[in-house]
């Protein structure tokens, strides 16, 4: 794994959170805000840490987040000084400039003066849960091509003692099973599945297929 340099300015709940885990996965972090407070904090998890006023472009420049590969403008309810953040992050030759929104507006504006990427951490948690809320036998679901998704799908009682081959999944419901997770296996639940294997209960699919093929095999298995 290729290490990074990363610049993560505000270190409220979400910066926090993104810092500690960077540099947990062995990057580089440097850690900007205001609060003396939250830096103190911080300092067990980042490379480098500094106070400064993110909203001044000399102190941004002094904090040194011009060497950073991407930066990332972790403030969302202090609009002006996410804004300006970003646009500094932009003025100083960070190639890769992700911040976060509180607001449509707010995205538009950071999208306008150079971010990469919009991030809505708050919204995106919410829908992922409401997701899992109403839909529990449905673990994760991830974007694969316009009309396509990744998705974790409990195994159905009904397919309980059946084998891949006997199960019908892609012949009848169009589900390209990719793996077959066992929860008392570990990470050898990810051998690439065989048609004579048995599923059971407590199996996760991992499957690829058109979205509307995974709602219509859902409907189907909650009857």
């Amino acid at each position: 794994m290729q290490r990074r340099r990363f610049a993560v300015i505000g270190m409220g709940s979400f910066g926090f959170h993104l810092t500690r885990s960077l540099f947990e996965k062995g990057h580089d972090v440097l850690a900007v805000d205001s609060d003396p407070e939250r830096l103190e904090a911080v300092r067990p998890f980042c490379s480098h840490n500094c106070l400064a006023d993110v909203s001044a472009s000399d102190e941004m420049e002094k904090a040194g987040v011009s060497a950073a590969d991407v930066g990332v403008v972790a403030i969302g309810s202090a609009m002006d000084a996410s804004i300006l953040a970003t646009l500094f992050l932009k003025e100083q030759g960070v190639r890769e400039i992700v911040a976060k929104a509180d607001t449509a507006e707010h995205a538009r504006i950071l999208t306008r003066i150079g971010a990469s990427e919009v991030v809505h951490p708050e919204r995106d948690m919410a829908e992922r849960l409401a997701e899992r809320l109403v839909a529990p036998d449905v673990l994760e679901r991830l974007p694969f091509l316009e009309d396509h998704a990744l998705v974790e799908l409990r195994v159905p009682s009904a397919l309980w003692g059946r084998t891949l081959a006997e199960s019908g999944l892609r012949s009848e419901h169009g589900l390209a099973v990719v793996l077959v997770k066992r929860p008392d296996q570990g990470a050898q639940a990810a051998a690439p599945p065989r048609g004579d294997q048995v599923l059971r209960q407590g199996d996760v699919l991992v499957v690829l297929a058109r979205v509307e093929d995974v709602e219509a095999f859902r409907r189907i298995h909650s009857r």
